[in-house]
């Protein structure tokens, strides 16, 4: 059995229009942000003691403005032009994209010149995305993969295998198998802060938590570790609205 209560603040930037659920199945508070209904906060359906919801939303500010920015963005992903460049920071490369309409079957590839052609009688923008997001794909297991490897060996951190993929909400994971997942986006990121990404999945390999030896363990691979921790919950924000 869910209780809704219908709780409303009209201030246009914040705080945030919201949704209070409280469920017998909840078991901690927990915030959820969705297309269609917006910002939820779930209650467990008996607590202790009231929670105070303004001092909530304070305390989860950021977290809030992150997630929001980046609905904003898949929405308006239907307007979004098809780029003309790509710029992988992470990797140093920028890449010019052109497209022809004198192909019958959708297709993209690299020519001379750090130049991508998308060949497309139609010119659809979806399909075209798609294509991009196939090579970019392919691009960050060109990449990234042994970035990845050559840490392992630098730090004796192994792992089995790494994968790559388009999580909605994560730069990367790391499996109890010793697996590692890794987000193409992160090509799109300065060096550094890719760098950080994977040293981070790294020390997951001995600490499958965010502990304080897992804290000190990522420090010492990277000592601006909190400073890049703290750029990564907002800079997803600034990328291209179409990679979502």
């Amino acid at each position: 059995m869910i209780a809704t209560i219908m709780e409303s603040s009209q201030v246009t930037t914040w705080p945030p229009l919201y949704t209070v659920e409280k469920s017998r199945r909840t078991k901690r508070v927990r915030l959820n942000i969705h297309p269609q209904t917006g910002l939820t906060i779930h209650l467990p359906y008996h607590t202790r003691r009231p929670v105070d919801i303004d001092a909530l939303l304070i305390e989860k500010k950021a977290w809030i403005l992150k997630h929001s920015a980046l609905l904003e963005q898949a929405a308006q992903k239907d307007n979004v032009n098809l780029p003309t460049s790509l710029s992988l920071s992470a990797i140093d490369e920028t890449w010019q994209i052109d497209h022809m309409q004198n192909c019958a079957k959708p297709t993209l590839f690299a020519a001379a010149g750090s130049r991508l052609v998308i060949m497309d009688k139609d010119l659809n923008i979806e399909r075209a995305f798609r294509l991009l997001h196939l090579w970019l794909k392919r691009k960050a297991a060109q990449h990234l993969t042994p970035w990845l490897r050559e840490l392992s060996l630098r730090h004796q951190l192994p792992f089995n295998n790494v994968a790559i993929r388009n999580q909605k909400t994560r730069w990367g994971s790391c499996s109890s198998s010793k697996n590692i997942q890794l987000n193409y986006k992160i090509l799109f990121l300065p060096k550094a802060l890719a760098e950080h990404i994977l040293l981070h999945e790294l020390s997951h390999l001995q600490h499958l938590n965010h502990s304080r030896a897992f804290w000190r363990l990522l420090s010492a691979l990277d000592p601006h570790c909190h400073e890049h921790t703290k750029a990564l919950k907002t800079i997803e924000a600034e990328l291209p609205a179409w990679l979502y």
